[in-house]
């Protein structure tokens, strides 16, 4: 297994949900972790003196990661980076009832799919002189289930993640860069309660076999095992408690 002490790990959407828990497991791991954000600067500061309560050695940035100007200013701004976890997402049950479904297709590609391309491609130019590099894209089991009507956006956007993973596997294996997948199914944060009811949440965990979401850190495991481990690149881990299997 590969050390990432000291590692430089970017997490693009990290100032809540996931995408913290997952820069607060990197940084435990002795990662100079970038908490990337869009537009919560609260949220990212709260997250940055997390880590630094707990040791850790982090930075904050803001970066719209649909913005190809500005996801290249990031990269030049931060310098070498060995990690990228291409995590930023729009929620699918936050959409507002003024939005179209062209309007919302486009805004959800954005930055669930081209946000992930623009900062694979950047991380992709910087990492390769080094000889080292991880890419990890967070997509969803709803890549391989048939979505519902409001959900088809989102199913295409992560769909669209496994396809970035192999070709940065395939164009970084010469370079020592991998790239996977993880595809989680529903993830409990400390944002569900406003995305679910108690009633929906009880629906959805009653079509998972094991019968209740993620916690972030089950998720976040699943995130540090490709980055240690060299030689699994171009693959997907599931880990959605049965409902990839599931009818």
């Amino acid at each position: 297994m590969d050390s990432i002490e000291g590692k430089v790990a970017l997490v693009t959407g990290a100032s809540q949900g996931l995408g913290r828990v997952i820069a607060q497991e990197l940084a435990k791991l002795g990662c100079r972790v970038v908490v990337n954000y869009a537009n919560n600067t609260a949220n990212a500061e709260q997250v940055k003196r997390e880590i630094e309560t707990a040791g850790g050695d982090v930075r904050i940035v803001r970066c719209d990661v649909g913005d190809e100007a500005a996801v290249n200013e990031m990269f030049r701004e931060l310098g070498p980076v060995d990690i990228l976890i291409n995590n930023a997402r729009l929620d699918p049950w936050r959409r507002t009832a003024d939005m179209s479904e062209g309007e919302w297709f486009d805004r959800v590609m954005r930055v669930n799919l081209k946000g992930a391309f623009l900062a694979s491609l950047a991380f992709f130019e910087q990492a390769k002189a080094r000889g080292w590099g991880r890419i990890v894209n967070i997509a969803s089991v709803r890549s391989f289930r048939p979505a519902e009507m409001n959900m088809i956006a989102y199913g295409v956007s992560k769909l669209g993640m496994h396809a970035l993973t192999r070709a940065f596997a395939d164009n970084g294996a010469p370079y020592g860069i991998t790239a996977n997948t993880v595809a989680p199914g529903m993830v409990v944060t400390e944002n569900i309660g406003k995305r679910l009811t108690p009633e929906k949440y009880a629906e959805e965990s009653a079509a998972i076999p094991l019968g209740r979401g993620a916690t972030c850190g089950e998720i976040a495991d699943a995130v540090i095992f490709p980055l240690r481990n060299g030689y699994v690149t171009g693959e997907t881990i599931n880990i959605n408690g049965g409902m990839y299997y599931a009818p």
